[in-house]
């Protein structure tokens, strides 16, 4: 999880969402039933991401993924330690409302100011994991909860439109 010193110092060229991803993970078959949950290690990534217009301005669809790693101890008499990894897209969105004037539409306003879809954004979209919780539902069922920050950099001449 990201502690404070991690998130970024925020401009109004960097829209940005929270998004949270609610699982519910079986053990698979060929591991044995969980006593206790020891440790989780969970890495979030941003996969792709894409600028679309709307009626009211732009949205920039986020596509990613959750690598997670959930060690435990094994409810048998030795009391092993075993490890499952998970891989859990995600999608989400940020929304980029813009100031249009009357007459005019999201890419009409983008052109006047000479900027097309593909150059709305600058640099790659961002994820910090803010918070997970975890426990478990019965010996082969983790419920799992992460809230993530996504954040992006726009085109700086887009600041004068923003809304």
């Amino acid at each position: 999880m990201a502690d404070a010193p991690s998130f970024p110092t925020l401009l109004p060229t960097n829209p940005n969402t929270e998004y949270i991803v609610e699982e519910k993970l079986t053990i698979p078959q060929e591991k044995p039933d969980v006593e206790q949950i020891n440790t989780v290690l969970i890495e979030a990534k941003v996969t792709d991401s894409r600028v679309i217009p709307t009626p009211v301005g732009l949205k920039i669809v986020v596509d990613g993924e959750l690598k997670q790693k959930i060690i435990y101890t094994a409810n048998v008499t030795e009391q092993s330690v075993h490890s499952v990894l998970y891989v859990e897209p995600f999608c989400t969105f940020i929304e980029v409302p813009l100031k249009l004037p009357a007459g005019t539409n999201t890419l009409q306003l983008l052109q006047t100011l000479g900027i097309t879809l593909n150059g709305v954004l600058v640099g790659k979209t961002n994820v910090l994991i803010e918070d997970v919780t975890v426990s478990l539902l019965d010996p082969r069922t983790i419920e799992k909860c992460t809230v993530l920050f996504i954040w992006a950099t726009l085109n700086s001449a887009l600041s004068t439109v923003l809304g």
